[in-house]
């Protein structure tokens, strides 16, 4: 059963919180990382804690997470992890933050520790942590450059692209970023690859910055040098994990938008024009294709492009393509001019051309922070084909209090194809709290068919009350023929309703360790004979392979069939048994005094375990210098 937080627990998550954000394999890793004790240290700073992670390598991963009152907002690793949600080092501080919260040390907010500090005392501190530090200074006067581009721009005056000395700087961090790594041996330097890339995009945050704040020029000279001397230093890295390269993509954003930013001359878009063809001829030959592609298109197209200026104008006849053979960043393109055109203020050309290259959620992102929600509504109900389209729809107006409208989408999104349980737990949870009780039963129903764990269980049985009988009997059947790609949950379940027959076949389809473990427990008493073959296999399997390091968990399978011996009065069977193993691993010197122990405790004329007393049945026949834990 899925524990939750105890009374006056400091975070507002909980296991089936994090399960919605991680994919089952990382939820099950971070579940084996937690109860291993590879979280070695916790650090709470207001809402953020920092976590440090024993990885499978050498080196820690180090997370950040931010657990405001509403929850984890925001999570992150250093681990090269990109496949979707939150990796099993997130999952895993997760867990210890639940369960072990006394591990936690507290520590008072940056702003706490300087709030007492004048501007002398301030300016002091950070000149002596520049010295200290001199990459310190590059970034330090790469932000005061970008603050005084922001403070120019919001005076109304266009940046004015002069950024030598921010070049300079520029140029000297990111040669220092490629160059920390030359000390490091080959083999140790692969696992730091990821932390430099990290470093790099920090980097290419600064010219981000400069865009968003309007000043294309100057962002184009800031962009320039970071791929200068990237460009020049990058094959230096172990790039196996293809981390090194994928910056070159961000690069790539970043340029076009700088490009579609800046009022640039003929000449100017033509030597610009010429550079970045030339970087990406040169990326061809090492697998980065098409990185640079947007950005020259960019180029090539301007604003003046005729189909996008028939478009932006409101015309959308079939025939007007915004690119002909529709290269695989011509998203990209259409994401960039987009973002461009909300900067600047043109809702209207955003809109149109949101809507003629297929951008739906970010056309009724915008329709709803116009206030035209009633047209967002009726372009997602008529045009959104899965439930992620719904569920960016459903997020958008709850954003916004439009609770009733947001219902009407999420029940019509769990009608499209795609994953339903997020979706239909929110509006399970938004029907619930609105009074809606039938709409909140069916989403539930929908939820726990999508993703069975016993939160969602007991949720839907809360919500049906009186009709509980029939939905129970529904559900269980449901869970008796699911496919068996997730188990966890419905062995929650069928344990929790004590149909351990039916716990029973659905391990043993899975025939996962982990979840026969748990099942073996329960059945102990009412299925002995299934316990007593289960844990025989297993143990078995074990020792015949002869891999000693893994003979304390053949000792584990065979103390619980020992125990359902006993359980089903077959105690002369069990005695017969462990001899004919005695007999055939007698050669086998770390195995042979474990099966001496099962058998000094099978001669003892012990109490039954009782249900319940296995934990502390099995604790009494271990010898401490086994070094097993229960």
């Amino acid at each position: 059963m899925t524990k939750e937080p105890a009374d006056g627990a400091r975070f507002n998550f909980t296991e089936a919180s994090i399960r919605r954000q991680a994919t089952a394999e990382s939820y099950r890793r971070g579940q084996e990382y937690y109860r291993s004790g590879a979280v070695d240290s916790l650090l709470q700073r207001g809402d953020l804690v920092q976590g440090e992670v024993s990885g499978s390598d050498i080196s820690p991963y180090y997370v950040s997470l931010y657990a405001a009152p509403v929850g984890v907002t925001g999570a992150t690793c250093t681990c090269p992890y990109d496949w979707g949600g939150w990796c099993k080092h997130i999952v895993a501080v997760l867990l210890t933050c639940i369960h072990e919260p006394e591990k936690i040390v507290e520590r008072p907010t940056l702003e706490e520790v300087l709030s007492d500090l004048d501007r002398d005392k301030l300016h002091g501190l950070l000149i002596k942590l520049a010295e200290r530090d001199l990459g310190l200074v590059d970034s330090i006067e790469s932000e005061v450059s970008i603050l005084r581009s922001r403070s120019a721009q919001s005076d109304g005056h266009q940046g004015s692209g002069d950024t030598r000395v921010e070049q300079r700087f520029i140029r000297r961090r990111v040669r220092t970023i490629l160059h920390s790594l030359d000390h490091i041996r080959q083999s140790e330097a692969y696992w730091h690859v990821g932390r430099v890339v990290e470093q790099l995009y920090e980097v290419a945050d600064e010219a981000w910055s400069l865009i968003e704040a309007g000043d294309g020029r100057s962002a184009l000279e800031a962009l320039e040098a970071l791929t200068e001397e990237y460009m020049a230093g990058w094959r230096t890295l172990d790039d196996s994990e293809g981390e090194a390269g994928s910056l070159f993509y961000d690069l790539g954003r970043a340029w076009t938008e700088a490009i579609l930013t800046a009022d640039l001359t003929t000449d100017e878009f033509a030597g610009w024009g010429i550079r970045l063809t030339e970087w990406q001829q040169a990326l061809d030959g090492y697998g980065v294709e098409g990185a640079l592609g947007a950005a020259v298109a960019a180029i090539e197209q301007g604003w003046d492009y005729l189909p996008l200026q028939r478009v932006l104008q409101g015309e959308t006849p079939e025939e007007c393509a915004l690119n002909d053979e529709a290269p695989f960043f011509a998203e990209n393109l259409i994401t960039a001019r987009l973002n461009v055109l909300e900067r600047q203020g043109s809702a209207q050309e955003y809109l149109n051309l949101a809507q003629a290259g297929g951008q739906s959620e970010l056309y009724i992102g915008m329709l709803v922070r116009l206030g035209r929600t009633r047209e967002a509504v009726e372009f997602g109900l008529q045009n959104f084909l899965t439930t992620d389209e719904a569920m960016t729809l459903v997020r958008i107006l709850r954003a916004q209090d439009e609770i009733g409208e947001s219902m009407r989408v999420a029940e019509h999104g769990l009608t499209l194809r795609g994953a339903k349980a997020l979706l239909a737990i929110w509006l399970r949870d938004m029907a619930r709290d609105a009074g809606d009780l039938k709409r909140a039963l069916s989403a539930a129903v929908i939820a726990l068919r999508s993703q069975p764990d016993m939160d969602a269980y007991l949720e839907a049985k809360e919500l049906a009350g009186e009709r509980w009988p029939q939905h129970r009997m529904e559900i269980l059947e449901y869970l008796r023929k699911r496919d068996t790609s997730f188990v966890e949950g419905p062995v929650d379940i069928f344990l929790h309703e004590g149909l351990v027959g039916d716990a029973i076949t659905l391990v043993d389809r899975r025939d996962d360790d982990l979840f026969v473990d748990r099942v073996v427990e329960v059945a102990l008493e009412s299925h002995p004979d299934w316990v007593i073959q289960t844990c025989r296999r297993r143990a078995e399997r074990i020792m015949n392979t002869a891999k000693s390091e893994k003979y304390a968990k053949a000792f584990d399978w065979l103390a619980k069939a020992m125990l359902a011996y006993r359980a089903a009065g077959r105690d002369e069977e069990w005695r017969a048994y462990l001899e004919g193993l005695l007999t055939r691993h007698r050669r086998k010197y770390r195995l042979v005094p474990m099966l001496k122990v099962l058998k000094e405790h099978s001669r003892q004329d012990a109490q039954r375990p009782s249900p319940g007393g296995l934990e502390e049945e099995l604790t009494s026949i271990l010898p401490a210098e086994l070094g097993l834990r229960w």
